[in-house]
């Protein structure tokens, strides 16, 4: 069995979506401060200030949902954040395109893959700059890196994701931090964000921000990306994994 990360690291000042506060951590107890007149043991701790969809991080059905009965992140069923999965690569589609049914279907048929009910979709996008996953990022490269981040890469379309809920997919992820093309989510888009409408729609959950290596691309792996229980939450960060070689239980 082989556990991999697909997280993104959490740190100060890292880049964020216009919606979403940057997020700000500092040392809240030093171990200096925290000492005992007996014995070498001492505590350190940190403080955090972040948006509920800070780095990789799952979306709650009240994200995109305004119903008043929609379920924050504290009420969705776990079962639905540790599934089966099956990851393909679209890093060959550009920037501000669309990855289609067709998309996916060619690509099944390349990898030999087939989607089963139950399962999480992964998308390798392949468009992170290795800066947005180290600290510090240096001044003169910050504006780049955020340009890259916030609308260089591809997004599901509606059809796309109307036929991986028809597939029986109950999950998707993806390496942006959106699961729209980027050019679909302005306030007079027509229509705006078609594939979380979608996901609002079919009951999908989404996760955003992942950091897939090109080696997972077309395999099958048991997905675990369990949210904090922040109530009323519309999402949470998570610790992401893929994990190879166990066989996930139906």
């Amino acid at each position: 069995m082989e556990i991999i990360d697909l997280s993104q690291e959490i740190y100060s000042r890292r880049p964020s979506s216009a919606s979403q506060p940057t997020p700000i951590i500092w040392t809240n107890v030093h171990h200096a401060d925290y000492t005992f007149k007996h014995g070498d043991i001492s505590f350190s701790s940190k403080g955090l200030i972040m948006s509920d969809h800070c780095g990789t991080h799952v979306d709650a059905y009240s994200h995109f949902d305004s119903r008043p009965d929609a379920l924050s992140i504290d009420r969705m069923p776990l079962d639905r954040f540790f599934t089966p999965a099956i990851c393909l690569d679209f890093s060959h589609i550009p920037a501000g395109s669309y990855i289609t049914r067709r998309d996916i279907q060619e690509g099944l048929a390349k990898t030999g893959l087939e989607i089963r009910p139950g399962d999480a979709f992964l998308m390798r996008l392949g468009h992170l700059p290795e800066g947005v996953k180290d600290a510090p990022i240096r001044v003169f490269e910050r504006q780049a890196i955020m340009d890259r981040y916030l609308k260089g890469f591809p997004g599901l379309d509606r059809e796309a994701t109307d036929w991986l809920a028809d597939q029986g997919v109950v999950h998707i992820g993806t390496e942006a931090r959106t699961v729209d093309n980027p050019s679909q989510e302005h306030w007079d888009s027509d229509p705006p964000n078609p594939s979380h409408t979608a996901c609002r729609d079919r009951k999908l959950v989404v996760t955003e921000n992942l950091v897939i290596p090109e080696r997972l691309a077309g395999k099958r792996f048991v997905y675990a990306a369990l949210p904090l229980k922040i109530r009323e939450g519309t999402g949470s960060p998570v610790r992401a994994v893929a994990i190879l070689g166990l066989n996930y239980p139906r």
